[in-house]
């Protein structure tokens, strides 16, 4: 009896996506997690329930790692005596065999394997007899994405069956957040999230859009399937990446997912059973006595486009609209606004009430201006805490600022930073003022300059930096001394030819009318490029003289500049 107890308060309290956090956890969950940690405007309600945010199934804290599952007993959940205990909650639970699913599992199965597998059996278990309230709130929202899954995935060519991933990765919820910052319907980490199309910033993040986070997710999954060659071994690598996967098949020298389960990471290992039993479990819900009476289903949506700023409440008073429908809508709005200073950007809104926007629409357009702190591109900005192991150069990249507005925004006088400290960053389309310089430094330096640069973000490559700029990869090069196409993120690249400016002195080296070597010994945070605006010589010519293949420095190395 102590061991039913036991597992009947696993089953109340281990985590349901539906319990609410404590004020501790949602100002943790709300502000401290997030990629971005922008100040709402006084007195502005956060635009989601706290049950929105959730941990993702993949992470480490997810409520059914295999650290969960060790104290739940398959073969004795079904038995009479605890049944007896169950059913308080629940009307009638069916005892199933393992050959009935097996079977089941086989006239399911289309593209993606659905083997049946010990942890697969405790997984259905799980979510058919544990936590069958969890899964009769999945049966209710399906309704609303999988129409779009469908549509999506068979245009993007992946097997429509990878729609069940959306739910082990979010349960449904657009607006879900990790701990690591994985946001949205399909969990996508920031990088991965540019890396397919989904862009960021302080006010607007497509990783919460529905359809084109559904549309990334679709693309990421048949790139994994053309890498790996196997659906399942995809799926594993959706949750712990490709490399994850590679490593686990050198260690045991097998290829399938079962034979190198035991060498993937722990949370790797439940993810590929929880998508078979989730699959399994929803379409066999009939047969396990899951019915679900009141499904929830996709509003009809129309889209506007509006230049200005909207205020999601505002406009849903104005149309008759309530600002949870407006916000579920329109996910990827972060503070529940459109920021000012956009073009033709699209909101969703009823279907029934476009007509009625379209006919009054610029008297409405008038009253719903959001007029909150930050509303305005040019005037937002958020803050980043840094991280063990992050310098100012990869924070401007990831952020995609430039390294002195950076330095700007912060006063910060060198690269040095430190873990805890907060950097403020303001959002896309502010314009930061350029350094000031002092007249006599400007006087003394001899510099190379440019019309224009570019600095270097990761994941830029010299062709597509040349193709940006409608320049050729050579001149690129040449420009910048540059032998290869490595290329470091924080680096600055001109990218148009420079032009030479004299003087008569440096602050670095003298230059002699003998033309007589001279050295410039590197300091910490000197580059190439600044070495050579200071000496009044070009980076090539400083490369040619010290037989330097990269821009790589290192503190105390001592370099040849020749006047």
């Amino acid at each position: 009896m102590r061991s039913i107890k036991k597992w009947l308060g696993l089953c109340v309290g281990s985590i349901l996506v539906t319990s609410a956090p404590t004020m501790a956890q949602e100002e943790e969950f709300t502000w401290m997690d997030s990629i971005y940690t922008v100040p709402p405007p006084v007195g502005y309600v956060m635009p989601f329930d706290t049950m929105d945010i959730i941990e993702a199934a993949s992470s480490s804290f997810s409520p059914w790692t295999e650290d969960a599952l060790d104290e739940f007993d398959t073969t004795g959940v079904l038995s009479s005596e605890m049944l007896e205990e169950v059913l308080i909650n629940y009307d009638y639970i069916p005892a199933v065999s393992d050959e009935v699913i097996k079977d089941r599992l086989i006239a399911l199965e289309q593209d993606v394997p659905l083997n049946y597998h010990e942890r697969v059996r405790r997984f259905i278990d799980f979510f058919s007899v544990k936590r069958r309230a969890y899964t009769l709130t999945i049966l209710q929202r399906k309704n609303i994405y999988f129409p779009m899954f469908d549509r999506i995935f068979k245009e993007e060519g992946v097997p429509t069956e990878l729609k069940y991933l959306a739910i082990v990765e979010s349960a449904f919820k657009p607006r879900a957040v990790s701990r690591v910052g994985a946001r949205g319907l399909w969990q996508f980490m920031p990088r991965t999230g540019r890396a397919y199309g989904l862009k960021q910033d302080s006010h607007i993040d497509e990783r919460m859009d529905p359809e084109q986070a559904t549309r990334a997710a679709a693309k990421y999954l048949k790139f994994l399937y053309k890498y790996h060659g196997d659906w399942e071994l995809a799926i594993a690598a959706y949750n712990c990446g490709p490399g994850n996967i590679r490593k686990a098949q050198r260690r045991s020298g097998k290829y399938h997912f079962w034979d190198i389960y035991h060498k993937l990471p722990r949370e790797t290992r439940s993810y590929l059973p929880q998508f078979v039993a989730m699959m399994y479990v929803l379409n066999y819900a009939d047969e396990h006595n899951l019915h679900q009476a009141a499904p929830d289903y996709d509003i009809p949506a129309a889209e506007i486009f509006v230049s200005q700023s909207v205020d999601l409440k505002k406009l849903g008073d104005q149309i008759g609209v309530c600002e949870e429908d407006l916000l579920l809508m329109n996910p990827k709005l972060r503070w529940g606004y459109v920021p000012g200073g956009v073009k033709n950007f699209g909101v969703k809104i009823p279907e029934s009430r476009y007509k009625m926007f379209e006919s009054n629409r610029d008297s409405i357009l008038a009253k719903i201006k959001y007029t909150g702190q930050g509303g305005n591109y040019k005037d937002g900005f958020y803050y980043h805490v840094v991280r063990r192991g992050e310098s100012l150069g990869l924070i401007a990249s990831r952020n995609r600022v430039k390294l002195w507005e950076l330095k700007s925004w912060n006063n910060l006088r060198s690269n040095t930073i430190y873990p805890g400290q907060k950097l403020k960053i303001y959002g896309q389309g502010y314009k930061a003022p350029a350094p000031k310089s002092t007249a006599s430094s400007s006087s003394s330096r001899s510099s190379v300059t440019s019309s224009k640069y570019h600095t270097v973000r990761r994941g830029d490559t010299v062709g597509g930096i040349a193709r940006r700029y409608g320049i050729s990869a050579s001149n690129l090069r040449k420009w910048n001394g540059l032998n290869g196409n490595l290329i470091k993120a924080g680096e600055r690249l001109a990218v148009a030819p420079p032009t030479s400016k004299s003087s008569t002195t440096s602050n670095v080296t003298k230059k002699s009318t003998s033309g007589a070597t001279k050295y410039h010994i590197v300091r910490k945070g000197d580059s190439l490029w600044e070495i050579a605006k200071k000496n009044g010589v070009t980076v090539s010519e400083l490369k040619k003289w010290n037989n330097l293949k990269s821009n790589s420095l290192r503190p105390g190395q001592k370099l040849k500049v020749k006047s």
